[in-house]
Parts: structure tokens; sequence; C-alpha cells
């Protein structure tokens, strides 16, 4: 099946046609960073408005780049959320107006889930499965038994990890986005200098929380000289990886899954990674994770997830209802 992904959640306008979930024609990915930079996050308004100039053409990129006639397209596999309302709006009305013009099928795929089957895309698996998306908006640990029923184990209460690098790279002068500039800093420097601080809650839940460890890194900043920031910086980095493989750890034990996923932005960090890489193959884990350019918003993983689910033909709503534990 020859199957469009439109992804236009936050600040990149992507479009991709994969076959079978597997084999990707095209890939095109438009992204609005230098718009967004000069006020170190993403502006909502200003991004719908680069969305709505880049749509058309970044699809009929997308179509010329997969060689193929536009009418041979199967379905059309649309991001409806979680988001940026106004940018989602944007793909979803294109993907809705391809819909009509051609006949198709399309189907609204949630943006959590669709960073998950970015991995489908490159490796022979199945559910059962824990995954792990972290990225800039969002950290969620989930538990998958098939295509169609997922479980929330775990997510943020406040910052998102991406949001935290952006965060303490705008303390230390490093432009908008922060992941690969704080990586940059952190090579220099000493993980075990600094015992940042383990989040904890009082009723034991496995959830996830990054703003105490931002405002950690925010007090020492103003305590420390500028070459002992590398320090500060590849122990915060550190500490995060920790917080992950802690969680992963748990909701195996749980769930006695041994195989776990990982996707989103954040885990484009080559220290996260190598990490977890160790840790989950101490324990004999199976560890699965999209190449780098894979982890950040692409349409590619869209096109996949819907694939292999999706949710309501033509009707802006998340996939599936995904519901706590």
């Amino acid at each position: 099946m020859l199957i469009m992904g439109i992804e236009t959640s936050c600040d990149e306008t992507a479009v991709a046609v994969v076959k079978d979930g597997k084999k990707i024609f095209s890939n095109v990915t438009v992204t609005q960073i230098p718009y967004h930079r000069r006020y170190g996050g993403v502006v909502p308004e200003i991004a719908a408005r680069k969305h709505l100039e880049a749509i058309n053409s970044v699809i009929e990129e997308a179509v010329f780049r997969a060689d193929i006639d536009a009418r041979h397209i199967e379905k059309i596999a649309v991001t409806v959320g979680p988001g940026l309302m106004s940018s989602l709006l944007v793909g979803i009305t294109a993907a809705r107006t391809m819909g009509i013009i051609y006949g198709k099928p399309v189907v609204g795929i949630n943006h959590i889930l669709a960073h998950l089957y970015a991995n489908f895309l490159f490796h022979d698996l199945g559910p059962p499965y824990i995954g792990l998306v972290a990225s800039g908006g969002h950290c969620d640990l989930i538990y998958s038994t098939s295509h169609n029923e997922f479980n929330v184990l775990a997510s943020t209460r406040d910052d998102a990890p991406g949001e935290t690098f952006d965060k303490i790279a705008k303390l230390v002068g490093r432009p908008y986005p922060g992941g690969a500039e704080i990586e940059k800093i952190a090579k220099s420097g000493n993980p075990d200098s600094f015992e940042v601080p383990f989040p904890k809650f009082k009723d034991n839940s496995n959830d996830f929380s990054f703003s105490g460890i931002k405002t950690f890194v925010k007090n020492r900043l103003k305590e420390i000289s500028s070459d002992k920031i590398p320090d500060l910086m590849a122990s915060f980095q550190k500490k995060i990886a920790e917080i992950f493989i802690d969680r992963i750890l748990k909701a195996v034990e749980e769930k006695k899954c041994m195989r776990v996923l990982l996707a989103g932005g954040v885990m484009a960090n080559s220290y996260i990674i190598s990490h977890l890489e160790e840790e989950c193959s101490r324990n004999s884990i199976q560890l699965f994770i999209p190449p780098p350019e894979f982890c950040t918003d692409n349409a590619a993983m869209v096109a996949c997830r819907g694939f292999f689910g999706g949710g309501n033909l033509l009707v802006p709503q998340p996939d599936l209802k995904i519901c706590k534990k």
C-alpha cells in the first residue's frame, strides 16, 4: 500500500510517501528553525503561517521525489494531535482536500504514536513493546500490546526533556533548539562533576519531572566559573539518561516485556543513546531506535503509523484514545 504522510504539528512542514510501512519513496521536511530562533522557541502564529506558505510545495516535492502520480497514493495519513492547533489545521486541511480530490481515505494520526512507529520503518518488530517518546513537548512511557492498544505508564508532570534542554541552552547563551548545543558543550565535560538531583514523587509515581533539574542547573550556573560549564552540562545530560533508564527498567519489570522502542528528538542525543544502550544490554533488554534524522519530526513516521493503524476517516481527532494505567 502506498501511503502519503503529512506532519505539521510544530515547526516542521513534512510530507512523505511510504510503501507498506517500510519502503520510503520520499521524505521531505522544511524546517522553520530560522524563523523561531530569535524568540528562543516556537511562536504558534509564525509556525501556522509558515506551514501555510510551504505545504503545497512540500507535497509537490514529495510526489516528485517519489516519482509517482498522486492518483496512485492509496491512503493519506495526517497528524491530528497533539501539537499546535493552528499548525495542525494546515496539514489536516491539505490532507482532507487531497482525499476529496483523489477519492482516497484520510486517517488521523496521533503524533506521539507516530514517533514510535519510526522504529518500524527500520526494524522488523511488533508488539508487545515498551516505548519511550522524549521530545521538546512530550515525555511518555507507553506499553503496547497490539497496533491498536496502548497504555501510558508514565508522563511528564511539568517540562518535557527537550524543553528543558532549550531553556538551559538559553541560560548559557546558546540558540534554539538547545539539544544539540548542550551536547556539544557537554562533550568536553566530566559527567560525574555535579550531583544533579533525581526527581521523586511523594506518591512514588513513575512519572517524569524535569523542572527541578532545570532549577538546579540554573542555580549552579550562578555559582561556577565559565570553565566549569561543560562539567555541569555533562552532569545534567547524564542525569536525563539515568531518569530514562530508571523508568524503562521499572516498566520492563512491571510488564515483563524485554523489547523497548525509543523515539523523539531527544533520542538524537548520542550520549543519552549510548548510556541507554549500555544499560539495556546489561539487563538483556532489546533496544530499538531509528536513525537520528528520524527521531525528530518527519512525515515518514506518520505514513508508517497510517499503514499499521489509524483513526477516523477525514475526521481531525487522534487515532486512538490512549488510556492511563
